[in-house]
């Protein structure tokens, strides 16, 4: 399933950057960073949240279901009247902002929805009906932007597809009927709310780690030069995600471990694995002039210094891998809220980075990606050191 949606979003992008050129293609990775955050913080996370209250006790009642939708729903227009103003404050497009939120808060639904299978351990019927969308998603995609239709339809047909996949995704659950006859029951929205407010936290920072180096970049350049940045931000965190889904495992490993000393030693093990990962950029050197000449061919003229600057911002690859470990640390052994706070610290620093190395005739923009990630990597670290001291 992921290699299959790795597949098609390559493709997408690809196409876009291709047929509308690097300014449409750095507003549309910037809108969607700019989303991404947005509807992060308004989904709560309650996918995992209903995940886990299900496998807790099979026999729940359905309810929590619907009652995620509405509380989904519910910070949904909070969202919409937050992003109008901030996309207007920051210089975002509206529209394609809007319709990224969408399909954000459409797609939490449908991981909801498919949150009773995994619930249950049934990881084939939820990977199946993504792959079904995704590969739906991929053809008609292809063909809108082969066509240069206008980006908008795109995204417009994401937003529907993502709506009728909800709907699959809803009715295909068991039991259905019961969802009708639990109108008089308790409301459980509460739990819900609060549940998913502390599940946030180290969602939201993942994001922020994620998606803010190219929300700030956005903020001092724009046109094609903003399209080039956005390209080499999105293959590093395409390499980062794949490395960062190995690691996803040692959250049920760490929360049920009650040994400290392996606890710290496998933190060790992950430092060194950590520290290995500067091989990377340190291989790509050798094919820079290769890398130049492939992105040119894909994706135009426009392009050609992606290959220079993704070896330059592969070296931040490391220090955001250890940052995913510091969080995932701090999801297992509750330090949540203090890692956040930490984060979002950090990212104002990290503004303050971009803003004296960016807001003058020397521009640089990977070296402020890098000490991004480098200070996330330091602060997350010493956050989960003065936890657990």
């Amino acid at each position: 399933m992921q290699i299959i949606l790795l597949i098609v979003n390559l493709l997408i992008i690809t196409l876009i950057s291709r047929n509308y050129g690097a300014e449409v293609y750095g507003e549309y990775a910037s809108a969607k960073s700019f989303s991404v955050l947005i509807g992060t913080a308004a989904v709560l996370s309650l996918a995992l949240v209903v995940t886990r209250d299900r496998a807790k006790n099979q026999n729940s009642d359905l309810i929590i279901f619907v009652n995620s939708y509405r509380v989904v729903l519910e910070n949904l227009l909070i969202a919409i009247l937050v992003i109008i103003p901030a996309s207007l404050i920051l210089n975002r497009n509206l529209k394609m902002s809007l319709l990224f939120l969408f399909s954000f808060v459409i797609n939490e639904l449908i991981h909801i929805a498919l949150a009773y299978f995994q619930s249950k351990g049934d990881f084939i019927t939820s990977s199946k009906q993504i792959i079904y969308r995704t590969l739906a998603y991929g053809t008609v995609s292809i063909f809108i932007l082969s066509y240069k239709i206008s980006i908008l339809y795109f995204l417009y047909f994401q937003v529907f597809l993502l709506f009728i996949s909800f709907l699959y995704a809803h009715y295909s659950i068991p039991e259905k009927s019961k969802l009708i006859a639990l109108k008089n029951k308790d409301n459980n929205k509460k739990h819900l709310r609060q549940s998913g407010k502390k599940m946030v936290l180290t969602t939201f920072s993942s994001a922020l780690i994620s998606e803010f180096d190219i929300l700030i970049l956005a903020l001092f350049y724009n046109g094609s030069m903003l399209g080039v940045l956005a390209w080499t931000r999105r293959i590093l965190e395409i390499l980062f995600q794949i490395i960062a889904a190995s690691l996803d495992i040692l959250f049920p490993e760490l929360s049920k471990e009650t040994n400290f000393n392996k606890i710290l030693n496998i933190r060790k093990k992950l430092l060194i694995f950590s520290v290995i990962l500067f091989s990377i950029p340190l291989s790509y050197y050798f094919i820079v002039d290769i890398g130049s000449e492939l992105f040119t061919l894909l994706l135009g003229s426009e392009f050609k210094d992606v290959s220079k600057f993704t070896f330059q911002v592969l070296f931040a690859l490391p220090l955001m891998v250890w940052s995913r470990v510091n969080i995932i640390y701090a999801r297992a052994l509750n330090y949540e809220l203090r890692i956040t706070k930490a984060i979002i610290f950090t990212c104002f620093l990290s503004f303050v980075i971009y803003y004296v190395l960016n807001s003058n005739e020397y521009n640089f923009p990977i070296i402020s990606i890098i000490m991004s990630q480098f200070l996330l990597a330091i602060v997350s670290t010493l956050s989960i050191r003065k936890s657990y001291a």
